[in-house]
């Protein structure tokens, strides 16, 4: 089991490192947006400065999670099993679960290297950054974005949806909802009110929640979206058809 996970994580990592368009997505592209935002948005109103610079910098590690949660588990597990390899793998002596414990293990390891890098950044740029009991509340929370927003995309790809434009469509659509809805970048509670009342419903203020160890934590929520993905997508997976 453990040679299993550990090889898994080496594998993730290093077809990581290669692919360049993933790095800019993952690492990049959330600096950039996180220092863009802590411009337009650090003088608002009802919050000073400090506090608004940990806050995007913890929602652009939520963020950033539940996209490549979305984005690319999801779909990855989804190729696997139209292309054999699940197929393959389940004759092989280990269990899929090992497997998917592997890759959302090397998510977690990049989202704290992206985590490091945004407090190293935030410190630099503007003098605030995140303490190591924040940090681990952090770690915590990023742990629990992958496995709910992991879920949430394999009950997306392995819906009856095939792989193309109208998949792609959907996970967009969740996305940016779940996103623009919550107070990943800045506080919709403050903004609007009614509309922050709706996000505490879906997933990722539940998550924000952990990683910024607010009181209390919308703890019913989150336990809600860490059980309901994984009994669908647990259905889903028994409908499947391993033709030999």
């Amino acid at each position: 089991m453990i040679n299993t996970i550990y090889k898994t994580i080496i594998i993730q990592l290093i077809t990581f490192i290669r692919i360049k368009q993933v790095v800019f997505w993952l690492f990049v592209f959330p600096l950039t947006l996180f220092v863009i935002f802590k411009t337009i948005f650090g003088g608002i109103n009802s919050i000073n400065d400090k506090e608004y610079t940990i806050l995007l910098l913890t929602g652009i590690i939520a963020m950033t999670v539940a996209s490549d949660s979305l984005f690319s588990i999801g779909p990855v597990i989804k190729r696997h099993y139209l292309n054999g390899t699940l197929k393959i793998l389940k004759l092989m002596p280990l269990k899929l679960t090992h497997y998917f414990i592997g890759i959302i293990l090397s998510r977690f390891i990049i989202s704290l290297l992206l985590l490091i890098s945004l407090n190293i950044a935030s410190y630099v740029l503007f003098s605030a950054s995140l303490d190591v009991k924040n940090m681990i509340n952090v770690s915590v929370g990023i742990l629990a974005g992958l496995w709910i927003f992991s879920f949430i995309g394999l009950c997306l790809t392995f819906s009856d949806i095939k792989i193309g434009e109208a998949e792609k469509g959907l996970t967009n659509l969740v996305f940016f909802l779940i996103l623009f809805t919550s107070n990943a970048l800045y506080p919709v509670n403050i903004l609007n009110e009614s509309i922050a009342n709706i996000a505490d419903y879906l997933p990722m203020n539940p998550v924000l929640s952990v990683l910024r160890h607010d009181n209390p934590i919308l703890f019913f929520q989150l336990f809600f979206w860490g059980i309901a993905p994984v009994i669908v997508f647990y259905f889903l997976y028994k409908k499947l058809k391993f033709t030999r």
